[in-house]
Order: C-alpha cells, then sequence, then structure tokens
C-alpha cells in the first residue's frame, strides 16, 4: 500500500519514538543501545530508593514482586549459519562463483531473536520509561562437535546468556541469500532432538520471568509436546505473557498440534505464507493477497489466536486482534543479506508490546528492527542503535503505526492493488496515534544490574 494514501493526522505536540545513541556499558564487547526518554515506561517510584540498593533487590523482589530485573526466556533453535550471498540459485552440475565471501555466523530463528532482544535490554532505563525486559535467556540444545562449540562461543559474544545441552551433532543451515529472498539446506541435528529433558525448567520459569517466547515451533518437534505443559506453568507460576513464532513446516503437513496452542498463546507471529499454510488458505500466487491474508487471520481468530501478527517483508507488517487491525509500513532500503529480518522484527515487536501491551509500539519497533537487519549479514549480528534509528526516520510517519478497521471490503478474486487500496483507504481508517505519550521529566541514572 502507498504509504502516502494513508497519511495519519499528526498532532506537533506528540514526539516520536527513537532510540538513542549507543553508550558502552561496563564491558566494550558487549553493544549496548540506549532508550530515548520518549519510549513507553511504566514504574514503581515508591519502591525506587529501596531497589538502588543492590543488597535489597532479591528482598524486593519476593516480598513486594516489583523492581524485578523481569527475564523474557526464549525457547527454540540453535543453529550454526553458512552465509553465501547470490544473485541466482546454482545449477546443477555448474560451479557457481560469488563475489561476497562466505561467511559462518551463529543463526536459528530463537538464537537471533534472543540476540536482538539481549540488546534491547541493556538499553538504559529512563525515569518513567522503564524497559520491559532487563536480561534474555536462550534455551536450547548444541552439538558437542566443533559446530556446536562455535554456536556457543559465538552467542556469548553476542550478549546472550545461554542454557543448553551439549551433545550430539550440532544442527547446521546453509543459507543462500539473495537480494529479495532467500533459500536454506537444513541438516537439523541438535535442534531436532531438543526436547524437554534439555530444559532447565527451574531456571526457564524463574521468579522474574514475564515472558515466554517459542521459536521455530515446527523446527523443534522434539520439543512440541512439552510445549503446552511449559506455557501452562509459565501463565500459571509466573503469570508470564507467551508468544510463538512457528516458521516453516519443512514437511508441509503444517500439524503439530499448533492450532490446539492458540487459546493458550497471546502472541502468534509469522510471516504471510506461515499463516496462510497454518490456517489451511491456500496462496495462488508467490505471495499472499490481502484477501487470503485476512481470511488467514480470521480463521486463526477463529481457532483462538487472540493477537496474530504478520509479516509483510519490505511493505511492513499488520496485526490483528478480532476487533482491530494495524498496519505498519516500511520504506524500502538497500539490502545487505535477509537473513534473520523476521527474527529482529519479533525481538523488536516483543520488546515493543511486552508490558505496555501495546501493538502499535510493537509494530513499530518491530519493523525497524526488521528493516536494520537488511543491512547486516546474518542475523545474529547485534542490531546498533543508529541503524535502528534511521530505519524509524526513513520515511514521514514511521513512527506511527496505522489503525484500520476490520477489513470486510477485500473480496475473492480482486487485483492484489485493489485489495490494498480497498483494504488500506481512508474510509477503512481510524485515527493514527502515537504509540508513546509525551514524557515531560529529565532523564535519571539507574543503577545497574550485575549479571
Amino acid at each position: 500500500a502507498d504509504s502516502r494514501s494513508v497519511e495519519p493526522r499528526r498532532s506537533e505536540s506528540r514526539p516520536t519514538l527513537e532510540l538513542a545513541s549507543v553508550e558502552p556499558r561496563r564491558s566494550e564487547s558487549r553493544p549496548t543501545l540506549e532508550l530515548d526518554s520518549r519510549l513507553a515506561h511504566t514504574s514503581a517510584p515508591q519502591h525506587r530508593m529501596l531497589l538502588s540498593f543492590a543488597p535489597f533487590r532479591a528482598l524486593a523482589t519476593s516480598l513486594l514482586g516489583l523492581g524485578s530485573p523481569s527475564t523474557v526466556q526464549v525457547v527454540g533453535d540453535a543453529y550454526l549459519d553458512i552465509i553465501a550471498k547470490i544473485d541466482e540459485l546454482p545449477q546443477w552440475d555448474g560451479d557457481t562463483a560469488i563475489r561476497s565471501p562466505i561467511e559462518t555466523v551463529a543463526g536459528g530463528s530463537a538464537l537471533n531473536t534472543a540476540v536482538q532482544l539481549s540488546a534491547l535490554c541493556r538499553t538504559r532505563r529512563q525515569r518513567d520509561q522503564p524497559r520491559p525486559f532487563r536480561r534474555c535467556v536462550l534455551h536450547s540444545r548444541v552439538g558437542s562437535d566443533l559446530y556446536g562449540e562455535l554456536v556457543a562461543a559465538k552467542t556469548r559474544e553476542a550478549g546472550v546468556t545461554l542454557s543448553a545441552r551439549r551433545e550430539g551433532g550440532q544442527g547446521v543451515c546453509i543459507c543462500l541469500s539473495g537480494r529479495r529472498d532467500r533459500a536454506f539446506v537444513s541438516f537439523k541435528g541438535s535442534v531436532a532432538d531438543l526436547s524437554e529433558a534439555d530444559l532447565d525448567v527451574g531456571r526457564l520459569l524463574a521468579p522474574g520471568t514475564s515472558h515466554l517466547h517459542f521459536s521455530a515451533y515446527y523446527d523443534c518437534s522434539g520439543l512440541q509436546p512439552a510445549v503446552p505443559r511449559l506455557m501452562a506453568r509459565a501463565k500459571a507460576e509466573r503469570g508470564a505473557s507467551v508468544s510463538i513464532v512457528p516458521q516453516t513446516d519443512a514437511t508441509g503437513a503444517w500439524e503439530g498440534g499448533l492450532l490446539e496452542l492458540l487459546p493458550h498463546t497471546d502472541v502468534l507471529l509469522c510471516n504471510q505464507r506461515e499463516a496462510a499454510s497454518i490456517a489451511g488458505v491456500a496462496i495462488a500466487g508467490r505471495r499472499a493477497t490481502w484477501y487470503e491474508i485476512s481470511e488467514a487471520v480470521r480463521r486463526l481468530h477463529a481457532r483462538g489466536a487472540p493477537l496474530v501478527v504478520v509479516t509483510l517483508g519490505p511493505d511492513g507488517a499488520v496485526a490483528a486482534t478480532e476487533q482491530q487491525w494495524w498496519f505498519q509500513p516500511n520504506q524500502e532500503r538497500a539490502v545487505k543479506d535477509t537473513t534473520g529480518c523476521g527474527d529482529a522484527f519479533a525481538a523488536g515487536f516483543l520488546f515493543g508490546w511486552c508490558g505496555s501491551r501495546d501493538v502499535q509500539r510493537g509494530l513499530v519497533y518491530g519493523c525497524a528492527c526488521g528493516a536494520a537487519a537488511v543491512g547486516i549479514t546474518g542475523g545474529s549480528e547485534p542490531l546498533s542503535a543508529t541503524s535502528v534509528n534511521a530505519c524509524m526516520r526513513r520515511n514521514e510517519g514511521v513512527q506511527r503505526a496505522r489503525e484500520v478497521r476490520t477489513p470486510r471490503t477485500a473480496a475473492a478474486g480482486a487485483s492484489a492493488e485493489a485489495e490494498g487500496e480497498a483494504f488500506f483507504s481512508e474510509e477503512n481508517l481510524s485515527d493514527g496515534r502515537v504509540c508513546a505519550e509525551a514524557d515531560e521529566d529529565e532523564d535519571e541514572d539507574e543503577d545497574e544490574d550485575e549479571d
């Protein structure tokens, strides 16, 4: 959709969102983002003095349930990615020469998401704008071979806390990365072997856990039987919210009990093809039409999913409850590598949505992080504040996620352009809202957590 045709109403008195510049923490090896004071914030100021003294933090957490270093727990795949940047897919019996070096990086949807969440978790808290998480822990399984050692080392280098069993052969993925798309060749190994027995459940459900994120649900087939139980415990014991990124089902079955999990999942994040496949909606072309997307989301709501978020590649993302839809556009930018863009989006969305439950704010962060990710190689390089800021500023109004009424105008058989124009037309738009309230207060220094 042309962003000019859905220009939101503006208010000069309301600030836009952006991340502040990078400020190193204690360790120069850890990249640190700093949040601007204008981001949405919740706090407990009456307990700030108590929480500023490290010896009393644990006591305050247990007695008051406030001020704890809340943790986002990420569960799922950790691959070693071997990335080759290509212009066209290679042919059998051929030898394709490429201009860029082949790179080896830590990867996997869960690992990539954990890397970006960890970077966001290290942002400085402002006075009335605290970050929703203070730390991120990745729970996975890595191989006991050389590839597994590389994954563990690269994960630590990215500043991620890793809780993983070392056993068997490491999952390896060969990523063929083009300008607009990618293809994968995967040996699942340790990823397919991941099960509940590999998890430190006590740590996974430790006090302070505020969100539980399952990534690459279909890839981690050995973990699927345990997911309903872990979700139920996280909600009952910690009051945590839960999200799932299903990823592609290589078997083509699109089963594995995911539909039964939807009523117990707070957020389902997927791309347009995944959403359609899970919902049983056939896609006629290479990309889903607006009708196909809206029909897929409608069916997922009917199966109990409360909030469905669908990424649209370079076009941005939509999110929908049964009552309301939101659309966040992206302007095109130069693409270096599309690997990990969806994972970066998931991290940004969760960082913006958790705590506030502000869908618009989640889309703003998600699209900015996803757009920034195309400028780096691989999905496990922590994003810089500079790149995220640049993506937030690229087009006028990009900080505003547009609310749209539930689509009723898209019809089967209509062209993609017609559907897009009808779905995001002026009469189908409600007033655009800025994703954060203005912050009039001064910045306040915070005490740092000890790892």
